[in-house]
């Protein structure tokens, strides 16, 4: 049996950043396999509970990318979200305090995505497999950095802010996502070159 693993994507409602992440995320995975030759699936969840619809203007950015995530519903994670989830992919620091302050042991495996983007590039490519990997993108991490006030690791939050935003969310995570399969851990399936050769 093939294995796999699972990518939680999170930002705080569950309506604009951590669905297009989860959609983007979701293609670029489809094709490919990690190290260890698992195959991932994605979800997405928010930090707080939210009964609305997703947007509009979110709803066109994604499209616009041939993404259709009309159907989303919104959803806040769960404590099984976060206890099965290999990879925890957050939209800003906030949110990664949020998960940690719920769950300690999601720490390892919890990063604000441009942070996993930032260490991902900066990463030997893997030769010890997926955990190998995470280990080594985790390296120096201190929960203390958490603390800072920096935007530099958000991703803005575009709800409501109409669709300039939106559209703006969207180019900016296409970038992030693509960077993250293209440096992370992942080949295609057809392949047995190390993604970062």
């Amino acid at each position: 049996m093939t294995q796999s693993r699972r990518m939680l994507v999170v930002c705080t409602a569950n309506l604009c950043r951590s669905p297009v992440s989860e959609a983007l995320l979701a293609r670029r995975l489809a094709g490919v396999v990690d190290v260890d030759g698992a195959r991932w699936t994605v979800a997405s969840a928010g930090t707080d509970r939210f009964d609305g619809l997703i947007e509009p203007d979110t709803v066109a950015a994604a499209a616009a990318l041939g993404l259709d995530i009309s159907s989303h519903t919104p959803r806040q994670v769960t404590q099984a979200d976060l206890d099965d989830a290999d990879l925890v992919v957050t939209m800003t620091r906030s949110h990664v305090r949020s998960i940690v302050a719920s769950v300690e042991s999601a720490w390892p495996r919890t990063f604000t995505l441009k942070e996993l983007v930032r260490r991902a590039v900066q990463t030997p490519a893997p030769s010890d497999g997926f955990d190998g990997w995470l280990k080594a993108v985790a390296a120096g991490r201190r929960t203390a950095d958490l603390m800072s006030s920096s935007p530099d690791d958000d991703v803005a939050d575009p709800y409501r802010q109409g669709r300039s935003a939106n559209v703006a969310m969207v180019n900016e995570l296409d970038r992030l996502t693509e960077d993250l399969v293209i440096w992370g851990p992942w080949q295609p399936l057809d392949s047995t070159a190390s993604p970062s050769s």
